[in-house]
């Protein structure tokens, strides 16, 4: 589910392009897409039954790299991990043992969300 932040690397295959504001990305897809199935069932005839797995699915979308230099995939885990020391943090545990103990989950409504956006210009 976190292939969309690796596909932005620059390990990642495929070509770097620039869309129309100079900004570097990536062509992603996810292995559901009709790409990928596509891909892995070319050499297969029409008139054989597709497998469990190979049913079309997913999207295609495009992974902005940010500039000016793209993460590499030790950079992203990096942040991910610090992502995951801070949630700990907030939640007062010192294990993930310990999170998943004192972590409360909670829903936010659209206007809380709504509220909580930065404003336009300040008080």
């Amino acid at each position: 589910m976190i292939g969309s932040w690796f596909a932005g690397t620059y390990e990642s295959p495929g070509d770097l392009q620039q869309d129309a504001d100079g900004r570097p990305y990536k062509e992603s897809f996810g292995m559901a897409s009709a790409r990928a199935v596509k891909n892995r069932t070319s050499d297969e005839s029409s008139y054989e039954p597709r497998p469990q797995g190979a049913v079309r699915g997913g999207h295609l979308h495009l992974a902005h790299v940010p500039r000016p230099v793209p993460p590499g995939r030790r950079g992203l885990i990096d942040s991910i991990i610090a992502g995951v020391r801070s949630s700990c943090t907030y939640a007062g545990a010192n294990s993930l043992e310990e999170f998943t103990e004192k972590a409360i989950v909670g829903i936010q409504s659209a206007a809380g969300y709504a509220e909580g956006k930065p404003l336009h210009a300040s008080w």
